[in-house]
C-alpha cells in the first residue's frame, strides 16, 4: 500500500515556528508520536541503546547501526527525522561519512556535539544530576570535551558531506557543563559562521542563560531535554520561543511505553487470558484511532475482529 502521508522537511518544519520534538528509536514510537499531534521526532542516542542493546548510552552501537535505524524510521514516518549522531563515530573522516550517509538515509537534520569518544548520558548522569539540583550546571561538571578546532572542523565537514540535501547540521556544544556557558557560547559562534543552520547550547537551565545564548547567536537555536524539577520547568517553550529556539526535544515515549507494556503484561500473566489487552480501549480511543496505531495500513485488528475474518 502506498503511504500517502504528506511530508515536510526539518528546515520547512522549524521555519513555521518552534517544534516541540520528543525522542523516539524505532517505527511505533516514531508512529505514537505522530498520532499524538507532534511534528518531528528525535532519533535519540540514549533510547537506540536501551532498545538495541540493553544498556544505558554508552556509546555501544556503532555507525551502521544508527544508519539502519535511521533509514527504517525515515521510510515509514512522515515526520521529519533528527538523528543523535553523537562525534560522528570518530574523526573528521568519520564524521563527514557519517553524516553523508544520514542524509541518504533520510535524516531530517543531524546533531553532531565536541565531546570525545566515550559518549552518552552515561558520562555524566550523576554528577549532572547532582548538579542540576544544586542549580549549578555551569563549569563545575566533570565532562570532557575535545578541542574547539577540531570540532568546529568535524561541523565544517558534516556541513559539506550534506551540501545539496534537505539535510540541516546542528552543531551541539557540551562545553557549558566542565568550562562554562561562554566557552559554549563562542564554539557555537564560530560553528554558526562557517554555516551550521541551527546551534544547541546543551545544560541550558534558566531564561537568564537563554537570553545570554540569544544574545550571541541570533539564529535557529535548539534547547534539549526540557524538564520539570518539583513540578516546575527549567523553562516554558513560550519563553524561549521569543529567544530563537524554535527546537525543543524531550523525552516521554519511553516511560510511557514501558508503562503501558507492563500493565498489559501484569494482566494477562495474572489472568492467564488476553481478554485485557484485547477488549482494552487504550484510554478510550475509538477503533479507527486504534487501527492507526497499531499499523500503517490499519491492517491490525482486534481480536474479535480476527476471528470473525477466518
Amino acid at each position: 500500500m502506498i503511504d500517502k502521508r504528506p511530508r515536510k522537511t526539518f528546515r520547512e518544519v522549524v521555519s513555521a515556528g518552534q517544534v516541540f520534538t520528543p525522542c523516539v528509536w524505532d517505527c511505533f514510537s516514531a508512529r505514537a508520536a505522530e498520532l499524538a499531534g507532534f511534528e518531528a521526532t528525535l532519533l535519540s542516542g540514549a533510547a537506540l541503546a536501551y532498545s538495541m542493546c540493553g544498556y544505558p548510552d554508552l556509546g555501544l552501537h556503532n555507525q551502521e547501526e544508527l544508519v539502519w535505524a535511521t533509514d527504517r524510521i525515515a521510510d515509514f514516518s512522515p515526520l521529519p527525522l533528527i538523528i543523535d549522531a553523537d562525534d560522528g563515530f570518530g574523526d573528521i573522516v568519520h564524521a563527514y561519512r557519517t553524516c553523508q550517509r544520514l542524509a541518504k538515509a533520510g535524516a531530517g537534520a543531524i546533531l553532531i556535539e565536541d565531546t570525545p569518544n566515550e559518549r552518552g548520558f552515561a558520562r555524566f548522569g550523576r554528577a549532572m544530576e547532582a548538579a542540576t539540583l544544586a542549580g549549578k550546571v555551569d563549569g563545575n561538571v566533570p565532562h570532557p570535551v575535545i578541542d574547539a578546532d577540531l570540532w568546529l572542523a568535524k561541523i565544517k565537514a558534516c556541513i559539506e558531506a550534506t551540501e545539496g540535501t534537505d539535510c540541516v547540521i546542528i552543531a551541539r556544544s557540551e562545553s557549558k557543563l566542565e568550562k562554562g556557558l561562554d566557552d559554549a557560547i563562542e564554539r557555537c559562534v564560530r560553528a554558526a559562521e562557517l554555516g551550521a543552520e541551527m546551534t544547541y547550547v546543551h545544560g541550558l537551565r534558566t531564561l537568564e542563560e537563554c537570553r545570554k545564548v540569544n544574545d550571541a547567536l541570533p539564529g535557529w537555536k535548539m534547547f534539549g531535554d526540557v524538564a520539570t524539577v518539583n513540578g516546575v520547568p527549567f523553562v516554558t517553550l513560550e519563553e524561549i520561543a521569543e529567544l530563537g529556539f524554535n527546537l525543543v526535544t524531550m523525552h516521554y515515549l519511553e516511560k510511557g511505553s514501558m508503562y503501558g507494556m507492563m500493565d498489559y503484561g501484569r494482566h494477562v500473566f495474572s489472568e492467564r487470558s488476553t481478554y485485557y489487552a484485547d477488549s482494552h480501549t487504550m484510554g478510550g480511543l475509538t477503533p479507527e484511532e486504534q487501527r492507526a496505531i497499531l499499523g500503517r495500513d490499519g491492517g491490525w485488528l482486534d481480536a474479535e475482529e480476527r476471528w470473525k475474518a477466518l
